[in-house]
């Protein structure tokens, strides 16, 4: 088989499949470039996911007639020009990939007027042809309309989303990236409603507001550290106020770019390992500046990976960064300073008083000693005083256990529930317990026809975030039938007038996030029964009782009968163990007594 050369349109719909993924790719590129061109406000509009239209439009600096046709032409950009500027990237975008691509697999309008000039010029592409440019009247600034996405390359349609999906992902896409930058003003049109607005010289704390909701961004703190020479500042929740389980709350961005990154994540978990039960994901917004020269942005086609010249630094200036502001607020338990290992860099002396909202921190932080108590240290191998040691027999229980209902006898750590069965010790874990009792009880009620509900005698407003108020537009009927009476109030609000009977105890905003949360987790496509199963375990999560909470004898036998009474009760909803047996010749080989 011979080599050929591929002719440009192929090669241009091969790096449009790296590049232009799906709807919220384009908005991404697109807006990226705006940001790059120096915009102060910028404005997008979309229709049908936006396969039918994606225009962006901003007032940065524009272009002249030449640029304007080249920056149709493949890997043309102003943003590097030698080899060595990969090393040292400070723009957002810098391959001249995306326009390109974008044109290859749409039709394209693109309006320009560069600053300063007193006429516009307009370029037309289809399908990877690039039309001419002619002149035409225009304000300073771009505005691009990209439209029937895909229209030439059939068989990736098959591969996207239903359009509420698809309107998701831009959310938050445009979300994320005016957190990045809330100096910039942002708005947002999705299918002729408005779903996003932020002020043009706004905040952080604004721009919170508008993507995540007052009430999310109200309980936020603000961060503000200096550690290796890597700056962290941002937003972050304290620990009561953190309830989802979704890392998309969890924004971070390396020099204005938003990334994901498992060091940071694991950062952020670190630093609230000892305050959040484990798989919750407090809202974070942290931004890291760092020398340009000391990560790679050229990683992927989608720009959305960095590599750190060093994970550690990285990883002790955001942790510290976090812990000592939770330290401060008392949200985590006295730790004892450390002298820093290799690679976690110098310490300074630093302030503990908290100085309230908005406070900057001086000095350089702490770094902490944050390891995680491991539960399991409870019951690791038991050993007699003399003789050789036998490990205690200590395993799930994964069928019935002899007997009446375990006899309760008392708590462990305000975690597990100890009682004394037919054939030894067993315990049980609280949450998981009380999860397998709610969720039987969620299941029974969501079978009805009609679920009960309760309504609200004052209708409450719950500030959920633009993401989340399109996912209630899309689930409205599947929520109705489970027991939510809701209305949508703006772009980040629904009014919340009722809610399931069930979910009486748990505060209704916290209800209605449970059932965003169950939806999110459930298979794309799933039908309303599936939907519905994965709310109501989500809410069981949310409304049962916590690790930590102290009960009483009257409460914890209540619970065990209860329990037992379940046809499954030995596992979670989650697949995860509810009682452990530790059998009585267990313990008897232990102590020496066999």
């Amino acid at each position: 088989m011979r080599i050929i050369r591929l002719a440009p349109e192929v090669a241009n719909k091969i790096a449009a499949g790296e590049v232009v993924e799906r709807p919220a790719s384009v908005v991404k590129e697109l807006v990226e470039n705006s940001i790059d061109a120096g915009a102060n406000t910028i404005s997008i509009e979309t229709l049908g996911g936006g396969l039918e239209l994606v225009m962006v439009t901003d007032d940065g600096c524009g272009m002249g007639r030449e640029d304007a046709a080249r920056a149709f032409e493949r890997h043309a950009t102003s943003k590097i020009a030698r080899a060595e500027d990969l090393f040292s990237i400070e723009s957002l975008g810098f391959r001249g990939e995306a326009l390109p691509s974008i044109a290859s697999v749409a039709r394209v309008r693109l309006v320009t007027c560069e600053r300063g000039s007193g006429e516009g010029t307009v370029v037309v592409a289809e399908g990877g042809r690039v039309g001419e440019p002619t002149a035409i009247g225009a304000p300073c600034g771009t505005s691009i309309a990209v439209r029937d996405l895909f229209f030439n390359t059939p068989a990736r349609l098959k591969y996207l989303r239903s359009v509420s999906t698809e309107n998701r992902r831009i959310i938050g896409t445009v979300g994320s990236l005016a957190l990045a930058h809330p100096e910039i003003g942002f708005s947002l049109k999705v299918d002729g409603r408005t779903a996003l607005v932020t002020p043009q010289g706004g905040s952080i704390e604004e721009a919170a507001a508008a993507v995540l909701g007052l009430e999310v961004a109200r309980e936020m703190i603000p961060v503000k550290s200096s550690s290796h020479g890597i700056f962290v500042k941002g937003l972050i929740s304290l620990p009561q106020h953190a309830k989802g389980k979704r890392r998309d709350s969890q924004y971070i961005f390396v020099n204005g770019r938003p990334v994901v990154s498992t060091t940071v994540w694991s950062a952020i978990d670190k630093a609230y390992d000892k305050t959040v039960p484990v798989g919750i994901r407090p809202p974070v917004i942290l931004s890291i500046e760092i020398d340009p020269s000391q990560i790679d942005v050229n990683v992927h086609p989608a720009k959305s990976e960095v590599r750190f010249a060093s994970n550690s630094d990285v990883f002790s200036a955001v942790c510290g960064a976090l812990a000592f502001v939770l330290r401060s607020v008392d949200a985590v338990p006295d730790l004892e300073p450390v002298q820093p290992t290799a690679g976690w860099g110098q310490t300074g002396a630093v302030s503990r008083q908290w100085r309230g909202p908005g406070a900057s921190y001086g000095g350089e932080p702490q770094h902490l000693a944050i390891s995680s108590w491991d539960r399991e240290s409870a019951f690791r191998e038991v050993r007699p005083a003399s003789g050789p040691g036998v490990a205690l027999g200590l395993a799930p229980a994964r069928s019935g256990l002899a007997g009446a209902v375990p006899e309760v006898i008392g708590q462990l750590d305000d975690t597990y529930i100890l009682a004394q069965g037919a054939e030894g010790l067993v315990i049980i874990d609280q949450h998981v317990a009380h999860e397998r009792i709610l969720v039987d009880k969620y299941r029974e009620e969501f079978a009805k026809e009609k679920p009960s509900v309760q309504l609200l005698l004052t209708p409450e407003i719950a500030e959920i975030g633009a993401s989340d108020v399109e996912i209630v537009a899309k689930h409205g009927d599947v929520l109705s039938r489970m027991g939510y009476e809701l209305d949508l109030f703006g772009a980040t609000s629904v009014v919340i007038r009722g809610v399931p009977s069930q979910s009486a105890g748990v505060p209704p905003a916290e209800s209605l996030m449970a059932a965003i949360e169950g939806i999110v987790s459930a298979p794309s496509g799933s039908d309303p029964g599936l939907l519905a199963d994965h709310i109501a375990v989500s809410l069981a999560c949310r409304g049962a009782v916590k690790a930590g909470d102290s009960l009483t004898i009257a409460e914890m036998k209540s619970l065990v009968e209860r329990l037992f009474e379940s046809e499954d009760p030995y596992r979670c909803p989650h697949g995860r163990p509810v009682v452990v047996l530790v059998p009585g010749d267990a313990l008897a080989r232990s102590f020496g007594r066999k």
